[in-house]
């Protein structure tokens, strides 16, 4: 039951018990995640009759806060979190980033991978594999390294702020030095600098002799950079024309990305993403 301390005119008492019923019935929302809520689980929840339930709902999805699947659950609008610069969520950016995965994959023959920011850290969550004999797998799902390490973990530092690009530099350097001692700080800022200019990383034997990694970053409808899609390839697979084709679709693949992050998710598509992501398999 909904109770207000608030002393005034029986009609702003009224405006008050109604915004406080929209935000609790919001902050109820958002707490079922990507699950999404049922109308009468909400009722219950609030102690509130189905009927005025229903409509309470339905004014905040006419307002663009929630939305409502093919599921009939509802969840907390993309467009509204945007709006508040609100992250997008990991699971939402995983989903948008399997059909830019799996054409690179298709397209190129080799590996294709998901990454995203987590403190200092570049983490993978996503892995397509290709169909050509040898794979470059310098990633597995859950693998961290520090920013700026690898073609992916260089995108989503390169387009930082720069006091922000500093600051994780700095808080990396005594882990760049014992671990990857021939990728000093000097020469991330080299290769983030030159990623800028060019608008993907490209880093032929850096990290892993013998392995060319590319890619790219990723931002929300709000230009902020939230993911990095990328590539690796043994040898020289990555040169010359088929590096300028890489370049190309990655580009092409951050921008369809984007699109989609721009899109709220359907019912069924939150639905999916809410299980846990399989252990990828050879395309």
């Amino acid at each position: 039951m909904l109770r207000s301390n608030f002393k005034g005119a029986p009609g702003d008492m009224d405006e008050m018990q109604g915004v406080a019923r929209a935000v609790t019935t919001l902050r109820a929302v958002a707490l079922s995640g990507t699950a999404g809520a049922r109308a009468t689980d909400i009722a219950l929840a609030l102690g509130l009759h189905k009927a005025s339930t229903s409509r309470l709902l339905a004014s905040l999805v006419s307002l663009g806060v929630l939305s409502r699947g093919t599921d009939r659950r509802f969840r907390v609008d993309d467009s509204f979190l945007a709006s508040l610069g609100a992250p997008v969520g990991q699971n939402r950016i995983r989903q948008a980033a399997r059909p830019s995965l799996a054409r690179l994959c298709r397209d190129l023959e080799d590996s294709s991978f998901l990454s995203v920011r987590s403190g200092n850290d570049s983490l993978c969550v996503d892995r397509h594999v290709g169909a050509y004999p040898v794979q470059a797998l310098s990633l597995d799902i859950g693998s961290r390294r520090p920013l700026g390490v690898g073609a992916g973990s260089l995108a989503l530092l390169a387009w930082l702020p720069h006091a922000e690009r500093e600051d994780a530099l700095a808080a990396n350097r005594a882990r760049l030095a014992s671990a990857y001692p021939t990728l000093t700080v000097d020469a991330i800022r080299t290769h983030a600098a030159t990623a800028r200019a060019e608008g993907v990383t490209d880093l032929p034997h850096v990290v892993i002799p013998g392995v060319t990694g590319m890619g790219v970053p990723v931002r929300d409808a709000s230009g902020l950079v939230v993911a990095a899609l990328s590539v690796a390839a043994v040898g020289d697979r990555l040169s010359g024309q088929r590096r300028d084709r890489a370049a190309a679709l990655l580009r092409h693949e951050a921008a369809a990305m984007t699109e989609r992050l721009s899109t709220p998710a359907t019912g069924r598509e939150l639905e999916a993403d809410h299980r846990p992501p399989s252990r990828p398999e050879r395309q």
